[in-house]
């Protein structure tokens, strides 16, 4: 378990902070190509919540015997959905909640 873990932290050092810059890359092209209105706060949240995404789905292939190109483009473009994969999982969440009131 333990040599698990030392080798994936191994691995985000060498090159599993790439995937967030690239989850992130993914989410500033869409934002740059659609017509959505530029505002600083906004644009900087998606960003961080499309790296976030990418870091996610960098430790979810770690294990996945998948070429690190695929593995690449996979990040940018889960990246590229993460504003509707935040916004699924907190109206989930908030309908839960109401549920259980």
């Amino acid at each position: 378990m333990n040599d698990n873990y030392e080798e994936l932290i191994t691995s985000f050092k060498k090159a599993g902070w790439i995937m967030a810059i690239l989850g992130g890359l993914g989410m500033l092209m869409r934002l740059i190509f659609t017509n959505e209105r530029f505002v600083m706060s906004i644009w900087t949240k998606k960003i961080v919540a499309a790296s976030i995404v990418g870091l996610l789905v960098f430790f979810s292939l770690h294990e996945v015997d998948l070429d690190e190109v695929y593995k690449s483009v996979i990040c940018s473009i889960s990246g590229s959905f993460a504003p509707e994969l935040f916004d699924f999982v907190r109206n989930k969440f908030l309908s839960k909640l109401k549920q259980n009131e």
